[in-house]
């Protein structure tokens, strides 16, 4: 690699070493933007005796509701709901430097920043932040469809804004909590060194590399961190919402795997690996946000049925 491009790169790390302290620091809370997305945020859907409580999808850290939902808000769009989400945790822009990846990353996992453009970099920030925001969101769908409760449907760390929202307060106002990929035990981040040789080439640890890749949430989210401590000291769940936890044997973010189940669900509440009954499946943890499986458990958790699923 010529030297004046490993140099920038390296560059491209220090600045974002920078951001990740940054990302910590509380901000106000704003209601979150909710740009157009194919399937949702029709401020003029109205909730149905069928489909009575909306739909609100939370996504991961270092992407948007565009890279994450364009296959499920539409799916889910189609059983009736009404579907609504909103970019959350968002943080400027910083040099994509890291293992000369791009700034359109693939969908769930984002690079270590936006490109030198300046393009916003999305779920970076605090979690209690974005938990913040999203309480915002869930009033602003409330208000405007009249509905008392949501639904709420979490990728990766979506799921985890999800939990910490629950956890001050709004668990009154959300009927069901579907997760996918969602480390409720924390992670080890395994799979990372892999996908960012560079970042481990610098002598990091999985923690420090999941900090460069994604902000803030990526120490929050490590296994036996304060914050999951904090989150996990009453039980995994908050009483009231029916959850469903969907995770993928394929997954090399969420390690080791079964921390995106619950380890002691209700009679209520649902474990689901998408290799069960489909040893084949290969959705890893970006792919569940487009993997016909995935969706359709997430579709049949929210129907509280128990339709036969695609393999």
């Amino acid at each position: 690699m010529p030297v004046v491009f490993r140099a920038a790169r390296v560059a491209g790390l220090l600045m974002a070493a920078a951001c990740a302290a940054l990302l910590h620091t509380p901000g106000a809370t704003a209601a979150p933007p909710t740009p157009a997305l194919d399937g949702a945020n029709d401020w003029s859907c109205r909730p149905t005796r069928a489909r009575p409580e909306p739909v609100v999808l939370v996504h991961g850290s270092g992407t948007d509701i565009g890279r994450s939902f364009s296959v499920l808000a539409p799916a889910v769009r189609a059983e009736g709901h009404c579907v609504f989400a909103a970019n959350l945790g968002a943080a400027p822009g910083v040099i994509d430097a890291v293992s000369g990846q791009s700034g359109s990353s693939s969908i769930g996992i984002g690079p270590i920043g936006a490109a030198l453009a300046g393009r916003v970099l999305y779920g970076v920030a605090d979690i209690e932040r974005m938990a913040g925001e999203l309480a915002e969101v869930v009033r602003s769908v409330r208000e405007t469809t009249g509905a008392s409760r949501v639904a709420l449907v979490g990728h990766s760390t979506g799921g985890t804004v999800i939990r910490q929202y629950l956890r001050d307060g709004g668990a009154g106002a959300v009927s069901q909590v579907v997760t996918l990929g969602t480390p409720y035990r924390g992670t080890t981040w395994d799979g990372l060194r892999a996908g960012y040789p560079d970042l481990a080439a610098l002598g990091l640890g999985n923690a420090q590399i999941a900090a460069q890749v994604f902000g803030t949430p990526g120490q929050q989210q490590v296994v036996g961190s304060p914050l999951l401590n904090r989150l996990n000291a009453g039980g995994e769940t908050v009483p009231g919402p029916r959850y469903t936890a969907i995770a993928s044997r394929a997954d090399l973010v969420i390690t080791p795997q079964d921390t995106a189940l619950l380890t002691a669900p209700s009679a209520t509440d649902r474990n689901f690996w998408l290799q069960d009954g489909c040893p084949g499946n290969t959705a890893d943890h970006s792919g569940m946000l487009e993997d016909p499986r995935a969706t359709a458990a997430v579709v049949s958790a929210l129907a509280g049925d128990l339709r036969a699923l695609p393999c």
